[in-house]
């Protein structure tokens, strides 16, 4: 750890007296006076452990030990200069990098497009998707592995801040030729004669699916878990069941597969944007956030 001794003051007017050549000529370069000069010189000298500068009346001396010193101070200045100006160009979003972590219907088939107008409005910003499970986004937003995160169900976490942002829908897809995709309005208890299909344990479209159909007192028992909904798209297209999934996800043209209509209530959840409570989001995030928020206008 660096001692109080040495701070970059002391060593901006260490540099001041090399270069003017003398303690007083350094004090009116930098406006202070000569004798607050001598008085930080000494307590760099005593940091040290060094004289750092001889006197010749008006004049200074450098000693061997400043000419040691003095190539790390003006490095040390330097690097410091560069990370204020680096500094500068995150605050001003010129440079910087945002990792946004989804969970996998706003992955999909939302956050691309919202992540392609804010390359177009910050392009020094490098940006990475992480695309998980509902858990698992909570779990990165919690401990600080990502400042932003958007799930599809209310976190489970304690300490999570959670605001809405789209409207999301629960939709029975089916294939093309199947006898669902002729009738008017498709009942959850029909849907218990058919293979059903569905996502993987901790997916919050899963936990939604399941809530609904619970809603209208039916229990369905997945004859397969995939971990995706394309791979649940794939499946359906194939004829190996039918499955529930976000409306977002139908909304691509695929001739191949069919929304059928829901008898009963429709079953919309929101999707939300979650960030650790109290904790104030850096530059990026903030940005990217209010992108968001903006959108659902």
């Amino acid at each position: 750890m660096i001692k109080p001794g040495l701070t970059v003051h002391r060593l901006e007017l260490f540099l001041a007296v090399l270069d003017h050549g003398g303690v007083g000529r350094a004090a009116q370069a930098c406006h202070i006076s000569q004798p607050a000069v001598s008085e930080h010189l000494r307590e760099l000298e005593a940091h040290f452990g060094v004289r750092l500068v001889e006197r010749h009346g008006r004049r200074a001396r450098p000693t061997a030990a400043a000419r040691v010193v003095e190539p790390y101070a003006r490095q040390a200045l330097a690097l410091l200069r560069t990370a204020e100006q680096a500094a500068g160009e995150v605050r001003g979003l010129r440079a910087g990098s945002l990792t946004i972590g989804a969970s996998t219907t706003p992955g999909t088939y939302l956050l691309p497009a919202a992540l392609g107008r804010f390359h177009a409005a910050y392009p020094g910003i490098t940006l990475r998707l992480e695309i998980s499970d509902t858990r698992e986004i909570e779990r990165s937003v919690t401990v600080g592995q990502l400042e932003l995160g958007v799930i599809g169900e209310a976190p489970l976490v304690p300490g999570l801040a959670a605001e809405p942002w789209v409207k999301d829908e629960l939709v029975l897809i089916v294939p093309r030729g199947h006898a669902f995709a002729r009738r008017r309005a498709v009942t959850a208890r029909a849907i218990a004669g058919e293979s059903y299909i569905a996502r993987e344990e901790g997916s919050s479209t899963r936990g939604v699916a399941e809530r609904y159909l619970a809603r209208l007192g039916v229990t369905l028992t997945p004859a397969m878990e995939l971990g995706s909904t394309e791979a649940i798209r794939e499946a359906v297209a194939a004829g190996l069941g039918v499955a529930l999934v976000s409306h977002h996800a139908v909304l691509a043209r695929d001739r191949r597969i069919v929304a059928a209509r829901l008898a009963g209530p429709r079953w919309t959840r929101d999707l939300l944007i979650v960030r650790r409570a109290g904790t104030p989001l850096g530059p990026a995030a903030a940005a990217f956030r209010d992108l968001l928020l903006e959108s659902r206008a």
